[in-house]
């Protein structure tokens, strides 16, 4: 493409690309067997963000099961909802539509009628995923959401349930069984939504064998990781339960595999409309929760992993990842640091975090003691450098409600809420400045393990003492050196065996270590018109 004329600052002519610069809008559909989703993701250069969600409850497979024929009713409502989304992507002015359907039409017997129709209200062809597709697009947004190379990922749709064994950061076996909640709820249960002890019985024995009969149980999962609407439900139960911070937020979120046997034990099969209120459960999802609970019980038992994670991400992400990395490219490194890049562009430039983020590394490898992963205390050094100098933060005083909006509620893929709840605390922590009244606990404090809680009382002083190392330096990296149970500070551009370097200051501080560190803050030697 050729280039704008330019816009002209100061006396330098800017000239911007526009292949890079201009905005791109990609509208996604996805027809599902219970509800339908309509996700608008704009892309600016090698930034993306989410523009406008839309779900309609449509539930398509309502009445088709067992005779696989989706009914003239749910025809209707699929068309009116797609007939309202056409509208809304109108007036997002999307540039690129895709419309994908699922399990509920893919083994509708009918399925011709039903693509007329739906493609007649979209007025755009919609495409049938069959299940290897389906995990395959799954897999993708998974994986663009976390740094997991070995994982069982599943999917519970409301009309089959996909499973991914995934291995070495590659998709390997990928499973579609006929375990949707909307199938399972209309094959078991006479009364939608409250099955009898025998009835729920019934089910879990199918559910069983199924699984069992499925081969991909032969090996323990070290990690376990949920896609889809109940799986989102359940995790927002969990939250609601807890009272966590980032909810209805659940993309990284954990409970223990534990807590998903009892709750689906509590709610699965004694769910009553006073609860389904009380917990924030829609009524398009009650009556069929204690099925798809019920699947993820199971799942969770045979993988024999210790702990669910849950992923925001799944089909409709990687629908988007595909388009993106074949007009963008795709991203090395960890999913984390790729969107730390996007905050730090969006925000302001990535350039301005790196001494910050150079000096806490150094600092980290010189003193902090063994007893936590290394990889996630560099994370952790990243998300601190980069966001203690966003404007976003700094605005131009520090303004921790943006802050928190952007940890709490900002889509960041890699960056999980245990990290993100930790790093918010310490960029807040850092602001209390000696001499304001001190404030009470953090509410958010309850939330931090003890590994945390650890982590909070050394990496707070120690970004503190980052910062106060850029300023001394003039804004970029200094030298650093650590011997003797010293921490040496010198002059950007020396080195230790400068003789003519002066001390300028020695001081103790407390960085959390279980003893006081020394600092020796070295100046570059006076000329002699100075002296």
């Amino acid at each position: 493409m050729g280039r704008n004329p330019g816009i002209l600052l100061g006396s330098r002519p800017v000239l911007w690309h526009n292949q890079t610069m201009s905005l791109q809008k990609i509208a996604l559909i996805d027809i599902g067997s219970n509800s339908m989703r309509l996700e608008i993701v704009a892309i600016r250069g090698g930034d993306f963000w989410t523009v406008a969600r839309y779900k309609s409850s449509a539930r398509i497979a309502s009445g088709m099961y067992p005779s696989l024929t989706i009914t003239p009713e749910a025809i209707e409502r699929a068309s009116k909802a797609l007939g309202d989304f056409r509208k809304r992507i109108a007036l997002h002015q999307a540039d690129e539509l895709r419309c994908v359907a699922t399990s509920a039409v893919r083994d509708a017997r009918n399925r011709e009628e039903v693509l007329s129709r739906l493609s007649a209200s979209l007025e755009a062809p919609v495409e049938i995923l069959d299940g290897e597709q389906e995990g395959s697009y799954s897999c993708l947004g998974v994986q663009n959401g976390f740094d997991k190379g070995d994982a069982l990922v599943f999917d519970i749709g409301g009309g089959s349930a996909e499973l991914i064994d995934l291995q070495d950061h590659r998709p390997g076996t990928i499973l579609t069984l006929p375990l949707g909640a909307v199938r399972l709820t209309e094959m078991f249960f006479e009364n939608r939504g409250r099955p009898s002890p025998a009835e729920w019985k019934r089910m879990e024995r199918h559910i069983a064998a199924v699984l069992e009969d499925s081969g991909l149980f032969i090996r323990p999962f070290p990690a376990l990781v949920g896609v889809g609407g109940t799986a989102r439900q359940l995790a927002r139960i969990s939250q609601k339960l807890r009272s966590y911070p980032f909810h209805p937020d659940i993309h990284h979120y954990e409970i223990q595999s534990r807590e998903v046997a009892r709750i689906a034990k509590r709610i699965g099969r004694r769910l009553t409309p006073d609860q389904a209120r009380t917990l924030n459960i829609g009524a398009d999802r009650s009556d069929i929760l204690p099925a798809g609970l019920a699947v993820i019980s199971a799942i969770t038992a045979l993988s024999r992993s210790p702990v669910l994670t849950f992923s925001h991400y799944g089909l409709r992400q990687g629908l988007f990842m595909e388009h993106y990395q074949k007009t963008v490219g795709r991203e090395e490194g960890p999913v984390s640091r790729g969107t730390l890049r996007r905050i730090a562009r969006r925000y302001g430039r990535i350039r301005d975090s790196k001494p910050l983020r150079d000096i806490l590394h150094e600092l980290v490898r010189l003193l902090f003691p063994s007893g936590f992963p290394s990889e996630r205390l560099l994370l952790l050094c990243d998300m601190l450098g980069t966001l203690a100098l966003l404007p976003v933060f700094h605005n131009p005083s520090p303004n921790t409600r943006e802050l928190w909006d952007l940890l709490l509620h900002g889509d960041l893929p890699g960056l999980s809420q245990r990290d993100r709840l930790l790093c918010g605390l310490i960029l807040c922590q850092t602001e209390d400045r000696p001499g304001r009244p001190k404030k009470k606990g953090h509410p958010y404090l309850r939330h931090l393990s003890k590994e945390d809680l650890r982590l909070l009382g050394i990496l707070t002083p120690l970004l503190a003492l980052g910062r106060d190392i850029l300023l001394a330096s003039g804004g970029v990296s200094a030298p650093l050196s650590y011997r003797a149970s010293v921490l040496r500070v010198l002059p950007p551009d020396h080195e230790e065996s400068d003789q003519s370097l002066a001390l300028a200051m020695t001081e103790s501080r407390d960085l959390g270590l279980g003893h006081p560190l020394s600092i020796q803050w070295f100046s570059e030697p006076e000329s002699p018109s100075e002296s």
